[in-house]
């Protein structure tokens, strides 16, 4: 499985300082060259920026395939190079990717999707972080979900198998 994240997954993490969250439950995730140039931009968490001024090992930055797919024209730059990244390892790749536009062509394009609220679920289903601080840290940045949703992923972590040993 090949992990593609696209740079506000990346920001909000950098926020709640949880970027290595996605070492830890994913083991390795990929980027494009672009994506890795907008974590580096000025407006980027420091924390962020630092992290990608020597890129750790469980980061995977690939170059940009361009062109990109037709139906990402409308999308930014980041955004398309994920997705145009996930298209060509689609049998196997899941992008992590929370802009509605962007998770509407990707979703359009049957790829396999995530977002920022997800990964956390996820990550507290596997007992790696506790679901309620990483929400509460979460709803500290600009990153806005409903209650109605944030209860309803608290809900289906009840739902759900125990974590696995890893």
């Amino acid at each position: 499985m090949i992990i593609v994240s696209d740079n506000s997954v990346l920001s909000c993490l950098a926020e709640i300082g949880e970027l290595d969250l996605l070492r830890r439950l994913y083991g390795k995730v990929t980027i494009t060259e672009t994506i890795r140039l907008e974590a580096l931009h000025a407006g980027a968490p420091v924390s962020l920026r630092d992290l990608f001024l020597n890129v750790p090992d469980w980061i995977s930055v690939v170059p940009d395939e361009l062109p990109y797919l037709d139906e990402t024209g409308a999308l930014d730059a980041g955004e398309a190079s994920a997705i145009t990244l996930a298209w060509q390892h689609r049998d196997c790749s899941l992008l992590i990717i929370d802009e509605k536009r962007g998770r509407k062509v990707a979703g359009a394009l049957d790829l396999r999707i995530t977002g920022t609220a997800g990964f956390l679920t996820d990550a507290a289903a596997e007992g790696l972080i506790d679901f309620e601080d990483a929400f509460l840290r979460l709803a500290r940045t600009e990153f806005r979900l409903s209650p109605q949703i944030v209860e309803a992923l608290r809900q289906s972590l009840g739902n759900r198998k125990p974590p696995t040993d890893r």
